[in-house]
């Protein structure tokens, strides 16, 4: 197996960076622009701060590429780190609904190896599917135990890990 390099799709960027750069805006210009009533600026600092950080997350999605190899998930970016599927001793898969239904929604990866940090990559990166098929096939080498919900989502995407499998 050769070395994949995957990346956040721009368009999904793009679209985080004005939703980030709007609400920046829409928060801090009130505060800078117009005197306000010390609750209605709390409840303004604190979304001007939230967008800030969904903006710094955006701007690290986008600085950073992750490189699937056979032995390895490498995030090469400002705060990169590498999974050893060899020694992986972590692995989650959650899904985040958007409708009451949970006809709509992403899901999110953790995964990290031992002594290392933990990766979290989501649904939208370009060869999602491929890094949770080669991080479950590493659990099952190694035998690690997963969550209900982590093996549910699994199978949602049609994964099957032996030894994994529901109980009746």
């Amino acid at each position: 197996m050769s070395s994949a390099d995957l990346r956040y799709p721009r368009e999904t960027l793009w679209a985080d960076y004005l939703r980030a750069a709007a609400g920046v805006v829409l928060c801090g210009a009130p505060l800078l622009l117009l005197e306000v009533n010390p609750w209605l600026a709390a409840i303004l600092a604190a979304g001007f701060v939230l967008f800030a950080l969904f903006l710094a997350r955006t701007a690290l999605r986008h600085r950073t590429r992750y490189v699937l190899g056979p032995d390895t998930l490498c995030a090469d970016g400002p705060a990169g780190t590498v999974v050893e599927w060899g020694r992986l001793d972590r692995l989650k898969l959650s899904y985040f609904s958007t409708k009451r239904d949970r006809s709509d929604g992403w899901m999110q990866l953790s995964v990290g190896s031992m002594g290392g940090r933990l990766v979290k990559v989501d649904s939208s990166l370009d060869g999602f599917h491929d890094i949770v098929e080669r991080a479950a096939r590493a659990a099952e080498a190694g035998g690690i135990d997963l969550s209900e919900a982590t093996r549910a989502n699994l199978r949602s995407m049609g994964i099957s890990v032996a030894g994994q499998e529901e109980l009746a």
